[in-house]
């Protein structure tokens, strides 16, 4: 088995924190003890009142404000739709900071069609779902568990109601290895098999087939980027500056420096591998991965 060890630039700063990333789909409750909860209040708003920075640190885009007495999880006051806001219907909640954990009340008002939720990182969706609710559903607790994040988009039908939202913010001195894998395409072969900690040495691996003849990883120093169709799957990284590759694996390393200043610090990397098949050669794209230097 060839181990190789990587000599990689460390140029990027972010906030993160690390496990498994998790959705809260239709549960009967939010996060337990988060750090910052927002009720949006009591009458703070005349009713149907634009909503945009009222809320600090949020940023709010295509909701109103509305208050009611206690309905199934709407308490007091709630977001509810701006219908002067016009199309697309996407309610957007943007933090001030990154966060890892969110979860609010959310009111499906019309079933004609699905309502798509997602969490977002500098523009580029890294994790979502979607499904058919109702208003009346008791477990409409909805959001996203270890996933680094700094916007919430809810593509809704006609209407909705939120309420009750509740964050953790990142942690700036936690490792993590969060995966990106755009729409799903790319198989899930690149993991990291530790954290890139202050002063260890961070190990990661490409999963091979018995058709694998190399496998590859690509250091991006312009970071994650939306999927673009390449190879029969997807590029997840900029490509400007332009990528270094390391040829070799299936196992790669890297010693992190052990110097404080690195806690933060980003980098990214995509998995590539070269199958051999009864039609020739076949380069193979795999998932990428954002590694944060922590403690």
């Amino acid at each position: 088995m060839v181990h190789r060890t990587l000599a990689v630039p460390f140029l990027f700063a972010c906030l993160a924190s690390v496990a498994d990333a998790q959705q809260i789909i239709a549960q009967n409750q939010g996060l337990t003890s988060p750090a910052v909860l927002e009720t949006f209040g009591a009458n703070v708003l005349a009713n149907f009142s634009p909503v945009s920075t009222q809320f600090a640190p949020l940023t709010i885009s295509h909701a109103a404000y509305f208050t009611t007495g206690s309905v199934n999880n709407m308490v007091g006051g709630f977001l509810t739709n701006d219908f002067t806001a016009g199309l697309p219907n996407t309610l957007r909640i943007q933090f001030g900071a990154p966060i890892t954990d969110v979860s609010f009340a959310y009111h499906q008002i019309s079933t004609i069609g699905p309502s798509t939720i997602r969490a977002m990182l500098g523009g580029v969706t890294v994790d979502s779902f979607s499904g058919t609710w109702n208003q009346t559903q008791p477990n409409n607790w909805f959001g996203f568990m270890n996933t680094l994040c700094d916007e919430i988009q809810i593509d809704f039908q006609s209407d909705f109601n939120v309420d009750s939202l509740a964050w953790n913010p990142a942690g700036s001195n936690s490792a993590v290895c969060q995966s990106w894998n755009g729409n799903g395409i790319n198989p899930a072969a690149f993991t990291c098999t530790t954290l890139p900690v202050l002063g260890t040495t961070w190990q990661g691996a490409v999963a091979t087939t018995p058709n694998t003849l190399l496998t590859a990883l690509f250091y991006a120093p312009g970071g994650t980027a939306a999927p673009v169709p390449l190879f029969g799957g997807e590029l997840l990284v900029s490509l400007a500056p332009s990528p270094t590759g390391f040829v070799g694996g299936p196992s790669y390393s890297f010693a992190v420096p052990a110097a404080p200043t690195w806690v933060g610090a980003s980098i990214v990397f995509q998995g590539m591998r070269l199958e051999s098949s009864a039609s020739g050669l076949v380069i193979e794209l795999l998932n990428a991965q954002q590694l944060i230097i922590g403690l």
